[in-house]
């Protein structure tokens, strides 16, 4: 690796942690560069338009040619390719089949999979509509939908769960209001009968939810990895492709 660009990188990638100017001395103590260099490379990296100086405070924050490459990366994000190697990861570390499903209408729908490597599997087939009430990774993306979209939600007669379950509409309120406080939805026998389901969201670069990424399988093989390991894996990896997204915390 050519250690300026790695150096020039690293600059960027502080200053675009803080919506704010900085010092030579701030920027080279975080990144733990000498003042000099520091020095040297925003000055390259001013010429270049990323980044600007406030000749009067002899501040430093990032420049307006970085709008340019910025909006050329997003038309660029394809979120099933970026999705790909995620969800294998995903699979092979939970050993489950693992989704990635966007809305359409009142439905959820699979867009991205990856086979777990067990024989028994719930299944769980690219293009088939099941309404977003049903299932822990449809219930992320029901969670995170504008107000005036879940009003409208809630007034429908929704279809009943397993065995012609009525949907306690109260419940699910009250569900979905865990989903954004914890970031995390787990469902168990809604659709398919002794099976659970684990999901966490997706948001893009302006911190938009776009989709939900998660697990399903055999309730008794997902309680004997570990339910709460099957949890932090899966936010892990929406984190992972959130920021392939440009999504910044």
């Amino acid at each position: 690796m050519i250690q300026s660009i790695r150096k020039a990188a690293s600059i960027l990638e502080f200053m675009k942690n803080h919506n704010k100017e900085y010092s030579i001395a701030e920027i080279s103590e975080s990144i733990e560069f000498p003042p000099s260099t520091t020095h040297r490379i925003l000055n390259t990296l001013i010429n270049c338009g990323y980044v600007a100086k406030d000749e009067r405070t002899h501040l430093y924050k990032l420049g307006p040619g970085l709008i340019a490459l910025g909006i050329a990366a997003v038309s660029n994000i394809n979120i099933q390719s970026e999705s790909a190697p995620i969800l294998k990861h995903l699979s092979e570390k939970t050993q489950e089949d693992s989704f990635l499903i966007v809305k359409s209408g009142n439905n959820g729908v699979i867009i991205g999979k990856s086979d777990g490597p067990h024989p028994l599997k719930i299944v769980e087939n690219f293009g088939i509509e099941i309404p977003l009430h049903k299932g822990a990774i449809r219930k992320v993306i029901l969670a995170y939908q504008p107000k005036e979209f879940l009003d409208d939600y809630l007034q429908r007669d929704l279809a009943p769960y397993l065995e012609n379950t009525e949907v306690d509409k109260d419940k699910l309120i009250e569900d979905l209001k865990k989903i954004k406080d914890t970031g995390i939805s787990l469902s168990i026998s809604e659709y398919i009968e002794n099976a659970v389901g684990i999901g966490a969201p997706i948001f893009d670069y302006k911190g938009e939810f776009v989709a939900s990424i998660g697990i399903v399988a055999p309730l008794s093989r997902a309680e004997d990895t570990g339910l709460e390991f099957i949890e932090n894996s899966i936010r892990e990896s929406a984190d992972q492709l959130s920021k392939k997204l440009g999504y910044m915390k």
